[in-house]
């Protein structure tokens, strides 16, 4: 006797059509429930529906709008929904927008669901999310000034985990309200521009990023750089940053290479190639008349120094004489005829010959008074002519070696004869016969004097009478110093 397959008999294949009959109207009629491993969620975390459901639960029995045959739960059917989730991925933003590719096509992996109508979806999502993805850790953020711990809503006060800044703002400053005001006033109210929960501004070190500050930059407050509040990458590095480019050199010198002359130390001095401060004033022409031209335009470096661009900085006179001819040439034509083109040699650039006094550099009085400009400023150089009387007159050979060049002490410019002579005490009509010549008595220099020439020395009578008086013979040429005035000593 034949005995039939189990599954192959008539009745076991007859069995098994109706099951798969069964199941597929119960698919038909229950939109695949019945393969459901428990209720979905009645959550939801916005006020307004997605597709037409303000929950996963509305949807119970619709398999099909999560899952896809097959391939189970896939993001574009989340997407179809969650539009803003997918927004966030196209742009980059938000929370969705920082994840991986291969974590962002998963959304399974962090909201799972089934767990029954009060399940919230998003809790095994908050338990993986590390919240330092988004530019901020929660590392110092953890409980709040109380203690009490911090969740999100403590910061997230916008609705949908929207972040506003006034929320670190009212906390803090409930904390210290006069640091808030001041931190908000100096660098403005985008807190997470410098915050990044970590609090990397902490014992924060300037030297260690691209700009130390040094100099004069060092007393600065950070709202002179980091202005309304920038953060520190949109904070200038260039000195044309900060330093408006001065007129007096604007379009000679490159606005990107401020460096190359001028330090944190200061704007002033400058640097010159040699590396030696510079300060115009230091030269020998000051700007103090030169900061605008006749028409009240600044007087830039090139004006004056035409070959500035090739690091000449030498100035050609021929420039004072083309500037100064084009205002008045009249003047300028005399005045290049009497004083020459040697403009520097008398001008310094703070107008020390405007309404000039001569006197106030060399009285010009006496036989001085007429002379001819010419007579001391020798082809015409005026700026730095010699003022000592031995530039222009020669010492005397009488009296060469031993007076010094100080003649000023003995001779004035009414003349140079007679000299005065401030300690002589013997009168110069001695012996009744008018003024004497010097030489009567000094007849080899001014500093030695002999009586001999008139009065006898060697005779007895004389001799004796000195030698009464306690005088030798080795002191008989002394004469002045006991006959001063000419008379004999205790004579009036």
């Amino acid at each position: 006797m034949n005995r039939q397959h189990p599954l192959f008999s008539p009745l076991g294949c007859l069995g098994g059509l109706l099951l798969i009959v069964g199941i597929g109207v119960a698919v038909f009629f229950t939109g695949g429930a019945i393969f459901s491993p428990g209720d979905l969620t009645s959550f939801s975390a916005n006020a307004m529906p997605l597709k037409g459901f303000h929950s996963h639960a509305e949807f119970q029995n619709n398999c099909g709008l999560c899952h896809t045959p097959l391939a189970g739960v896939t993001a574009d059917r989340c997407l179809a929904c969650h539009a803003d989730v997918g927004q966030e991925r196209a742009t980059a933003t938000g929370l969705h927008g920082k994840l991986a590719a291969a974590e962002a096509n998963r959304c399974q992996d962090c909201h799972t669901d089934h767990q029954g109508r009060d399940f919230n979806p998003n809790l095994v999502a908050f338990k993986k999310f590390d919240h330092a993805a988004l530019g901020f850790t929660l590392d110092r953020h953890i409980v709040g000034y109380d203690g009490a711990p911090l969740d999100c809503q403590s910061c997230h006060t916008g609705g949908q985990y929207q972040f506003q800044a006034a929320t670190c703002i009212n906390c803090h400053g409930a904390k210290n309200a006069d640091f808030m005001l001041d931190h908000t006033s100096a660098f403005g109210q985008s807190c997470t521009a410098c915050h990044d929960g970590a609090d990397k501004t902490s014992g924060f070190d300037h030297s260690k990023t691209r700009f130390p500050l040094l100099g004069q930059h060092a007393g600065l407050k950070c709202a002179a750089c980091h202005r309304d509040g920038a953060a520190p990458a949109a904070a200038a590095t260039s000195c044309a940053g900060c330093h408006h480019e001065p007129a007096a050199h604007a379009g000679v010198f490159s606005q990107q290479d401020c460096a190359a002359c001028h330090t944190t130390d200061g704007w002033s001095p400058a640097r010159l190639v040699s590396n030696a401060a510079f300060r115009h004033s230091d030269t020998t022409f000051q700007l103090t008349n030169h900061q605008t031209d006749y028409a009240g335009q600044p007087i830039t470096c090139a004006a004056c120094h035409t070959q500035a661009a090739a690091e000449d900085f030498s100035v050609a006179t021929q420039t004072c004489i083309t500037c100064h001819s084009a205002h008045d040439p009249g003047f300028m034509q005399q005045h290049l005829q009497q004083y020459g083109p040697n403009c520097l040699s008398c001008h310094d650039g703070a107008g020390n010959m405007r309404g000039f006094d001569h006197a106030k550099v060399f009285v010009l009085d006496g036989k001085h008074a007429g002379l001819a400009c010419t007579a001391c400023h020798v082809d015409q150089k005026f700026k730095g002519t010699a003022s000592a009387c031995v530039a222009c007159h020669q010492e005397p050979a009488i009296h060469k070696g031993i007076f010094g060049t100080q003649c000023q002490a003995c001779h004035t410019t009414s003349a140079w004869s007679p000299a005065q002579l401030t300690q002589h005490t013997f009168p110069l009509d001695h012996g009744g016969q008018g003024e004497l010549a010097c030489q009567t008595c000094h007849t080899q220099t001014y500093t030695t004097y002999t009586c001999y020439g008139c009065h006898a020395h060697d005779d007895k009578a004389t001799a004796a009478s000195h030698a009464a008086r306690g005088i030798g013979a080795d002191r008989l040429p002394e004469c002045a110093a006991c006959h001063a005035t000419c008379h004999k000593q205790g004579n009036s």
